[in-house]
């Protein structure tokens, strides 16, 4: 695994929530976060992952194996 794939644990509680449906707002209030950050934190995640979308992002990661440790 690459530096640049870890996630950090809140990336990975992100992607367990995301992945579960939870909205930015309910993932938000879950994170004890902003939307704002959430947001920020899902654009850092897509920029990494090079995905134009949420939905290339979500393809990308589990490419990675990234999805393979939430939930």
């Amino acid at each position: 695994m690459r530096i640049d794939d870890r996630l950090s644990d809140r990336e990975r509680q992100l992607l367990t929530l995301l992945t579960a449906g939870y909205t930015d707002e309910s993932a938000a209030v879950r994170l004890g976060v902003s939307v704002r950050t959430v947001r920020r934190m899902v654009a850092g995640i897509m920029d990494r992952l090079g995905a134009r979308s949420r939905f290339q992002a979500g393809v990308k990661a589990a490419d990675r194996g990234w999805l393979l440790d939430v939930g």
